[in-house]
């Protein structure tokens, strides 16, 4: 699912890419060599369109951004971002038998 999603993404920037560079502004000196398109796409030429075709491939772009970061996320999450479980251990009362007695020789404090 996820090589699905990656491969969108790569064709998704290859027509965004194209389009816009294809895509003609009024300023544009290049727009006689589609001049021809007017026939096809109405008295305004291909701008009108490819501009909504543009911005219809960049919403496109931006939701499998998402989608690739979601998963991405999902994929990868470490465990120390996960709240640490707190274990209740049992106190244990000391008996007079497990109680150490300091090893000999050491000087004791007086009280």
């Amino acid at each position: 699912m996820e090589s699905l999603f990656t491969i969108t993404q790569i064709i998704l920037a290859v027509l965004i890419t194209l389009i816009v560079l294809v895509n003609i502004t009024k300023g544009s000196e290049y727009g006689v060599v589609f001049r021809g398109a007017e026939a096809i796409f109405g008295g305004e030429g291909p701008g009108n369109f490819l501009n909504k075709v543009t911005m219809v491939l960049v919403v496109l772009f931006f939701l499998n951004s998402l989608i690739l970061t979601k998963i991405y996320v999902n994929k990868t999450k470490s465990p120390l971002l996960k709240a640490p479980s707190i274990k209740k251990e049992k106190k244990v009362k000391p008996s007079g038998e497990n109680i150490p007695t300091p090893p000999k020789g050491l000087p004791v404090i007086p009280q």
